[in-house]
């Protein structure tokens, strides 16, 4: 108990009396300030369950870009809303959290973001896109009460298995293309066939797979045959020379 005692005298944490409902704290008892939180491609859909529905709480997620000025302006706000959340509203499990959507493309690309900030509130198995001020009077309105009345959105589902690893390969194709310029133009080409032919692009995955496969299988044959062929010439070897 001291060092919570401690922790709580020097102001670096608060109580919190209903932490067992809270998400952050998730029952230990006391707030810490800590800053708020950031979501990235890989903890998103496990911190949130926003596509299953199976929410853990209600999160109201800012996509932002560092080098937005309006992003900047909206940062002490954003904190200050945390923190009123926390003090005020930690039985309702409503959460603020960031994503910086330069870095996050995944999620930059699933929330089709085109502008800085965008805010997007999950809630009640629902998304809600914030057009209204950027105060901090405006947003606590709205994620306690007023996003009831606003128009939902279906949230979109994350990228598939598929997705990910065309992904990942535009990734390898774009480290390429700094030093050959027939790459360039190859991933040009693989560009066009993701963005109006995602089953050619399926197809093209699926035959690469085969076609690996089946010259590991080759592989494979020729090496056990190889080995066979050896074995039976060593007895034949042994004869000759008996």
């Amino acid at each position: 108990m001291t060092g919570i005692s401690t922790l709580l005298n020097e102001g670096i944490g608060r109580n919190c009396e209903s932490a067992k409902k809270c998400p952050i704290c998730a029952g230990c008892g006391f707030h810490l300030k800590e800053e708020v939180i950031e979501l990235t491609d890989s903890t998103f859909e496990h911190q949130t369950q926003a596509s299953t529905g199976q929410t853990t709480g209600k999160w109201l997620v800012k996509f932002y870009a560092p080098w937005c000025g309006h992003c900047k302006s909206l940062a002490p706000i954003w904190k200050e809303l945390d923190e009123l959340i926390q003090n005020e509203h930690a039985e309702d499990g409503i959460v603020i959290a960031k994503v910086d959507a330069t870095k996050e493309s995944a999620l930059a690309t699933r929330f089709k973001i085109r502008s800085y900030p965008t805010l997007k509130y999950f809630a009640d198995r629902k998304m809600f896109n914030y057009k209204g001020h950027r105060n901090l009077d405006a947003l606590h309105a709205f994620v306690t009460e007023g996003y009831k009345t606003a128009q939902p959105d279906t949230i979109p589902a994350p990228p598939s298995f598929v997705e990910l690893q065309v992904k990942e390969l535009r990734k390898r194709f774009e480290k390429l293309t700094e030093e050959n310029l027939h790459v360039k133009y190859l991933l040009e080409d693989f560009d066009h066939i993701v963005s109006f032919r995602k089953n050619a692009a399926v197809a093209l995955l699926v035959i690469g797979a085969l076609l690996g496969a089946a010259l590991a299988g080759a592989i494979v044959f020729f090496f056990m045959r190889g080995s066979r062929n050896s074995r039976d010439k060593e007895p034949r070897a042994k004869k000759k020379q008996g």
